[in-house]
């Protein structure tokens, strides 16, 4: 009997070792969160935009950036947002939707999420779908 007891812990450690493997993958990419909120609604958006909080490096605090058309806005940088407000103007002309989809991880601050939102209706952007990404 004493001696399966050494067998019987290999097994074990091997179950343990197997079960563990799958979750120490780790795939290269940026990590965010979304909210978490529930789907209510939706919309067919043209427009579609990034939000993300960065850590500033050392200088204390995050960084809201905001991805739209393959460029990078600073939320913090005034004249960026106004060339995000030209650039989102300029799509709202071209298209018949004038509806913006926005995915924003949950570490943005909300001021941050509600000036763009100001910047966007400003550009004429006439309703902004807040949603969640799906799995």
């Amino acid at each position: 009997m004493l001696s399966t007891v050494p067998w019987l812990n290999a097994v074990v450690i091997g179950v343990l070792l197997l079960a563990v493997n799958r979750r120490l993958v780790v795939s290269p990419g940026v990590v965010f969160d979304l909210p978490g909120a529930v789907l209510r609604e939706g919309s067919q958006a043209s427009l579609t935009a990034l939000m993300i909080a960065v850590d500033r490096g050392g200088r204390g605090g995050d960084q809201t950036l905001i991805f739209f058309d393959d460029q990078r806005y600073f939320t913090e940088d005034a004249e960026q947002m106004a060339v995000l407000g030209e650039r989102l103007k300029n799509r709202v002309s071209l298209g018949v939707c004038k509806e913006l989809l926005l995915l924003a991880d949950k570490r943005v601050p909300h001021g941050d999420v509600m000036r763009f939102v100001n910047v966007a209706r400003e550009s004429g952007v006439l309703r902004v779908n807040v949603a969640e990404k799906p799995e």
